[in-house]
């Protein structure tokens, strides 16, 4: 364009630009005009994404709802021509790929096999009123099952934060466009569909629990080695009296080391356990689209029952050390 400047004029129209400004060929040319020039040019697409990491619960309806979403939308386009594919992967590492969306309306919901992610794969050609060429635009919805993920990640052995961090992203949407404001519409449909999704909701209490797992070893241990030291200091006077040897002293301080240090260590084997526990549990976010998704999400919610109660019991154990402690060492003693 012969090194020309090339502004935005936001103040007087949001879909003007001007080349060539400060020279007597200045000219308003529409934004669309410039994006399919750049395009035409380069051969390049632009692409903008979002990603989302809330616990969605979808069901096969909800796909039918975006398709339903996608094409009203694209109704004010002039579409040449469209497509639409959908890859079901599964956790058994096995894939089913639909070449239109009306083929996958036909999909076998009575699998034993659990669904990992869904993909939904749009593409179109359409020409926008100042254009006469048709563009290409990609849009790319892809949808995790993380309940169905930390099953297939049980089998595997490797760090706890790999764990939690595999369920983190739930899904991704990517659109590669020519027009940034046909990109940003498509964009606003579909994450108004994300928000009509429901969703896996806990208290604020439960989940300033579950971010702060890693002080429930240091408290259980703390508490315990505490517990039993006050617990010796009180016995002292009936073990050690005036006339006590030194013999007697280094054996009561012996015993009172060993003590402290094995409630010491059983709380802390406590509090991990319970750290652990309580760290199994996830919300719930689940594709359900086939007998294998039910299955899959009746044992998550098991799994979450069973954490919280093993990690009260596991929890409630490691506080107990030192009150255990106190009770074997008045009954040994006679103590009232």
């Amino acid at each position: 364009m012969n090194q020309s400047n090339i502004n935005d004029t936001a103040g007087s129209s949001g879909d003007m630009a001007v080349v060539g400004e400060g020279t007597p060929n200045r000219t308003p040319v529409s934004i669309q005009v410039l994006q399919n020039i750049y395009h035409e040019l380069t051969g390049k697409s632009e692409e903008v994404s979002k990603t989302y990491d809330e616990s969605f619960h979808v069901v096969f309806n909800d796909f039918k709802q975006l398709n339903l979403r996608i094409g009203q939308i694209c109704e004010q386009y002039n579409i040449c021509s469209s497509n639409c594919s959908v890859s079901v992967f599964y956790i058994n590492d096995t894939k089913d790929t639909f070449s239109s969306f009306e083929r996958f309306e036909a999909f076998n919901t009575g699998s034993t096999s659990s669904v990992e992610s869904v993909l939904v794969t749009y593409n179109f050609l359409l020409i926008l009123p100042k254009l006469a060429q048709p563009q290409s635009y990609t849009i790319s919805v892809r949808i995790a099952s993380p309940v169905a993920i930390q099953r297939k990640m049980s089998n595997i052995d490797m760090p706890k934060i790999f764990r939690l961090m595999g369920g983190a992203r739930t899904a991704v949407v990517s659109i590669k466009y020519v027009d940034y404001a046909v990109a940003r519409t498509l964009l606003n449909t579909i994450d108004e569909w994300f928000n009509a999704l429901p969703q896996a909701r806990s208290n604020a209490a439960w989940r300033f629990i579950r971010s702060h797992t890693d002080w429930t070893p240091l408290i259980t241990r703390y508490l315990a080695g505490a517990g039993v030291l006050a617990l010796m200091i009180f016995l002292a006077p009936y073990y050690l009296n005036s006339e006590a040897s030194l013999l007697q002293l280094a054996h009561f301080l012996l015993i009172s080391g060993a003590c402290i240090f094995a409630a010491y260590k059983i709380a802390d084997h406590l509090g991990t356990a319970a750290e652990d526990s309580i760290d199994d549990w996830l919300d719930l976010a689940y594709i359900c689209i086939t007998d294998g998704d039910k299955k899959e999400v009746a044992l998550a919610k098991s799994r979450n029952q069973g954490a919280i109660v093993w990690g009260i019991l596991k929890l409630a154990g490691g506080l107990c050390v030192s009150i255990a402690a106190k009770l074997i060492a008045f009954r040994i003693t006679n103590i009232p």
